[in-house]
């Protein structure tokens, strides 16, 4: 008999990839080399041109997996506590804008 898994850190994220380049294989891929356990994964739409997935995910740290997906080229849709992509590139342009205005 199997154990059942608990799992303490679900969290949902929702991710878009353009249709061409979309591969189920390469996002459980990255998922996994990021200690990531999939709970469970779902097209949420599909456009002529992006793939909309959410995915649930038991993670204990979402630092490294959020980075890696965007290198990969997914846009992450969900905001996340953690996430703080979006905060340094607003720090860096304003750094640029006061650079350039010197």
């Amino acid at each position: 008999m199997h154990e059942a898994t608990v799992y303490q850190n679900l969290t949902q994220l929702s991710i878009r990839k353009s249709r061409v380049d979309f591969l189920l294989s390469e996002l459980t891929q990255l998922l996994e080399l990021c200690h990531v356990e999939i709970t469970s994964l779902q097209l949420e739409r599909q456009h002529e041109d992006c793939v909309d997935v959410l995915l649930t995910v038991d993670a204990q740290d979402l630092k490294h997996l959020l980075p890696t997906l965007r290198r990969f080229g997914y846009e992450v849709l969900s905001k996340h506590d953690e996430d703080n992509w979006e905060d340094k590139l607003q720090e860096h342009a304003s750094y640029l804008d006061k650079y350039l205005s010197m």
